[in-house]
């Protein structure tokens, strides 16, 4: 795999992921696509990058097709600059087809014309992603990065219990492709946020708080270690207000007072949510351990569950600057 500059011989390796809006929600697996063309365009933004070229099809006619890739935050830790993708320059791209526009295409390769490649999907649909690790105690205080990665921001392993008729209808009525709120730039919740591909979080701790800053949309959450509830007076927010405690060396978040939204991909939620987050290391392989549970009686049954884990690296959080209205929209 040869990628633009060098990569950390430790670099942590990924798995099959999807995209800040669902990769397999706009993009077809079993389609790849190969172009090359002239640059005409290059949107070098969050929560996704665009390139546009302008290519010669069998017939002979000119057109202009575009490829989304990931964030710029991303490609900017993998040394790639808007240079690379400057007006003008010839590419070869491979990618995946869009499932809704016949002119677009998700980025999986760029082959530049020094040689390089940049690669940022295999032809399997494995994405590729990677930060520095390095080893710590188990304090859950530090810095953070996915050490498994999420199909369409969730896991194999999270609970899809059965729906109750008021949330199948709002589920019926939601149309994923177009009203993902974080094609607003809405982180959607806490919990979408903790399960972003590729992008660090941070913990720090005082005496009375503890401050967990996501990359994913600058989100930045206050856990209020000096309360057990929740004030009557604050406003419904996508991340409402959480409270926590210690308890068996694990640091327990209660959060209420959400907005209706959506939980995380293809789930939404009332402003009655619930959730719990349990944070701990485990002293075994030094990875951060989150538990999260979701309750929510009037859209779900059961109560929702799910699990993710996380390496310690020695990444600087960056500024997301999420960019609503700059780059391709979802089309069809």
């Amino acid at each position: 795999m040869r990628i633009i500059g060098s990569l950390a011989c430790c670099f942590l390796w990924s798995g099959q992921v999807a995209a800040h809006h669902g990769w397999s929600t706009h993009y077809d697996r079993d389609t790849y696509v190969t172009l090359t063309g002239v640059v005409t365009d290059y949107q070098f933004v969050n929560p996704h990058a665009f390139v546009y070229l302008e290519t010669v099809n069998q017939d002979g006619e000119t057109e202009s097709r575009w490829c989304e890739m990931q964030s710029r935050v991303q490609l900017e830790r993998r040394g790639i600059t808007a240079e690379h993708f400057a007006i003008g320059t010839t590419l070869n791209i491979e990618g995946f087809a869009s499932k809704r526009d016949p002119s677009g295409c998700e980025l999986a390769i760029a082959h530049f014309a020094d040689g390089t490649d940049l690669v940022l999907r295999h032809r399997d649909g494995e994405a590729v992603y990677g930060a520095n690790l390095v080893e710590g105690d188990t304090s859950i205080v530090g810095t953070w990065y996915p050490a498994r990665y999420l199909v369409d921001a969730g896991s194999r392993s999270d609970s899809t219990g059965l729906l109750t008729p008021e949330g199948e209808a709002a589920h019926a009525a939601f149309d994923w492709a177009t009203q993902n709120p974080t094609l607003a730039c809405s982180p959607a919740s806490n919990i979408r946020a903790w399960a972003t591909p590729g992008l660090p979080t941070s913990i720090a701790r005082s005496a009375s708080e503890i401050r967990i800053h996501h990359e994913f949309m600058d989100v930045e959450r206050v856990i209020h270690l000096d309360r057990t509830t929740h004030p009557d007076d604050v406003l419904p927010s996508d991340l409402g207000h959480s409270i926590g405690h210690f308890a068996d060396g694990a640091l327990v978040i209660e959060t209420a007072r959400y907005r209706a939204g959506a939980l995380w991909a293809g789930r939404l939620n009332t402003d009655d949510l619930v959730t719990t987050e349990t944070l701990w290391v485990d002293p075994d392989s030094g990875e951060l351990r989150l538990d999260w549970t979701a309750t929510d009686p009037a859209y779900y049954v059961d109560t929702q569950r799910g699990t993710r884990s996380f390496a310690r690296t020695d990444l600087e959080i960056g500024r997301f600057n999420c960019e609503p209205d700059i780059g391709h929209a979802p089309t069809g």
